[in-house]
């Protein structure tokens, strides 16, 4: 049975990083709708996925089993931004101050994920799962601004 569900969850991944490679995903419980007009009214702010966990989990979508399965038990304040590469997710929380970022700051906190490699978890492909790195302490969610020379 064990190897039945083990090659269950490599087709999961294999479709979840053939469809999310290079993308983003918001993985949420809610969003205030403000807050959401602000995301929309930015240059590729529509771009990033939502993922709204309240729902429950749908084991046939790939990204939602991904959203409850490993994301979720990483117990990161929510919203978290989520980057996906071609073998691995970048999590890091959208909160600071205990407060929610603005959608402006997106940008500016997948820059510091990208060329700092300053996140909170890090999930990496094996086979049938994703292994776990913890990065930053959760309350470590400071982003430099790169205003250029």
């Amino acid at each position: 049975m064990r190897i039945l569900e083990d090659r269950r969850d490599h087709r999961r991944l294999d479709r979840f990083f053939a469809r999310y490679r290079g993308r983003t995903l918001i993985v949420h419980q809610g969003l205030a709708i403000d807050w959401l007009e602000e995301l929309l009214k930015l240059g590729g702010g529509a771009g990033h996925f939502r993922i709204d966990v309240r729902r429950a989990m749908d084991p046939r979508s790939p990204v939602s089993w991904v959203a409850h399965r490993f994301i979720l038990p990483l117990d990161l304040p929510l919203p978290v931004l989520c980057d996906v590469g071609p073998a691995a997710i970048a999590v890091r929380h959208l909160r600071t101050a205990g407060r929610l970022c603005h959608p402006a700051d997106i940008a500016w906190i997948l820059d510091d994920m990208r060329e700092r490699s300053r996140v909170h978890a890090l999930l990496s492909r094996e086979t049938q799962r994703l292994a776990q790195q913890r990065g930053l302490a959760v309350d470590d969610n400071a982003y430099e601004i790169d205003l250029g020379s």
